[in-house]
């Protein structure tokens, strides 16, 4: 209600004040009065005083408009720039390196790399300017010299593969064991994963099939002729062909091996195996077919029996509830469209407090359904589900040219809490230039022709909350 002192009160014949005497208003029954002022509580004084943009530091305006910032290109160092900022987009990655304490330096070996690391993704949300990647670069190239490789010409320094510098990275940030808040190591908690190998002699029918572990921090997905999606390639490299010793025949025999996935981690990259060396013509080349990947990938296709089993209750809670969380969605839009009141009984639209209140129960029975050896696995993927929040992408028929680019989906590094938010944009980063792009420009990476192909692509778990 309107505080009376903020009411105004008027009748046929003018606005009554607070000295009128209603004795003189010949007020007859039934008749109406008409009170003026807003519905609803008085506006508040804000919290904070208000800052604008333009009196904000650069580290203030960077928080407050969470803009992301371009990697400058010191020479063919685009296969850094752009998978940096995809790792940039693994927020736990982030908050194990703030807590490093290693010294930067090229003379500190991986030690030096990962704080070098640490360093630059600290100064990336300080500013709103591009940053000159130059120390980590320096630091790669003293750790792993393969990166100092001069260029043909003999002027500047060779482009390099992007997937052998994620790689570089990673081995890295495990050697060192950065930690994460429950003092397991990063890598191995959230980006590892164990792969189940087995391995029969088709030659040899009577002999045991031999089982190994191994662990993995990439999958690839084999290209061939044939291949149309991811999902196909990954599983041709899970099965091959390879030739060992035998024990029965006392010979070399081939065996097939099948490989299948026993532990998911949360972030999942995937290295699409564009290039191959042509021994016709002596000469490194790009596969140019095009091959689709999903925004939303489930992974139970490529589990081991028992894990899938695992998988399967909270894999099945999380489409029910993504689908009655986008209906509510819906319904929330036509009522904001229709300007109805949140929680109207018109537009069946839930209020912020009660769509809140809805998601906590939804987690809750998500969660009740994983499985007890999944719960205790920080940094699993107890669903099987995972969504694309970032790829690395390559322009040019030239393996050892070209230029690489970097996509990161804005939702993912976003820290503003929005229950509408949808994955409809995406952040373009092509060197030191940043863009905006629709979600539909994501299709266009697929590949079939000389522009921007998929090269690598970061998923990552669905939330169970």
């Amino acid at each position: 209600m309107v505080p009376p002192e903020r009411q105004k009160v008027m009748t046929k014949g003018g606005l009554l004040k607070d000295d009128t005497e209603l004795s003189k208003l010949s007020v007859r029954a039934g008749q109406q009065f008409m009170v003026l002022g807003a519905v609803g509580e008085l506006p508040k004084a804000p919290e904070k005083p208000v800052q604008f943009l333009e009196d904000m530091q650069e580290d203030e305006l960077n928080k407050a408009t969470d803009l992301r910032v371009g990697l400058t290109n010191l020479g063919n160092t685009c296969y850094l720039n752009s998978t940096l900022q995809v790792l940039r987009a693994i927020q736990p990655l982030q908050e194990a390196l703030s807590e490093y304490k290693g010294r930067s330096g090229s003379n500190q070996g991986d030690a030096g790399l990962v704080a070098a690391l640490r360093d630059l993704y600290q100064d990336m949300g300080k500013t709103t300017d591009a940053i000159p990647p130059l120390v980590l670069l320096t630091t790669l190239r003293t750790v792993a010299p393969q990166f100092a490789e001069m260029a043909n010409s003999g002027v500047g320094f060779a482009q390099q593969d992007a997937e052998e510098a994620w790689l570089r990275i990673v081995q890295a940030l495990s050697s060192v064991s950065i930690a994460t808040p429950s003092s397991q190591p990063f890598v191995q908690q959230y980006m590892t994963g164990h792969l189940s190998i087995e391995r029969t002699c088709p030659e040899a029918p009577e002999e045991a099939p031999s089982h190994a572990d191994e662990p993995f921090q990439m999958l690839q997905c084999n290209i061939s002729s044939t291949t149309n999606d991811m999902t196909a390639g990954i599983l041709d490299s899970f099965s091959q062909k390879l030739e060992k010793h035998s024990d029965q025949l006392q010979r070399t025999a081939v065996y097939d091996e099948k490989r299948r996935i026993a532990r998911l981690p949360e972030f999942l990259p995937v290295h699409f195996v564009r290039f191959y060396w042509r021994r016709d013509i002596n000469k490194k080349t790009k596969i140019m077919r095009k091959v689709k990947f999903p925004r939303e990938l489930d992974a139970s296709p490529f589990v081991t029996p028992e894990l899938a089993q695992r998988l399967a209750p909270v894999s099945s809670r999380l489409h029910a509830v993504q689908k009655d969380r986008d209906e509510r969605a819906k319904i929330r839009a036509r009522a904001k469209g229709r300007h109805l009141e949140p929680g109207a009984v018109e537009g069946g639209a839930l209020t912020d407090e009660q769509e809140r209140e809805q998601r906590e129960k939804e987690a809750e029975s998500i969660k009740a359904l994983v499985h007890e050896d999944l719960r205790a696995d920080a940094g699993c993927n107890a669903s099987g589900l995972y969504d694309l929040v970032g790829i690395v992408t390559h322009k040019g028929a030239a393996a050892d040219a070209g230029h690489y680019m970097s996509w990161v989906r804005k939702d993912a590094v976003d820290t503003q809490d929005s229950l509408d938010a949808s994955p409809n944009e995406w952040y373009k980063f092509d060197d030191d230039k940043v863009s905006i792009v629709p979600a539909d420009k994501i299709e266009m990476l697929y590949g079939g022709g000389e522009d921007s192909v998929a090269y690598i692509v970061l998923y990552k778990a669905k939330p169970l909350n």
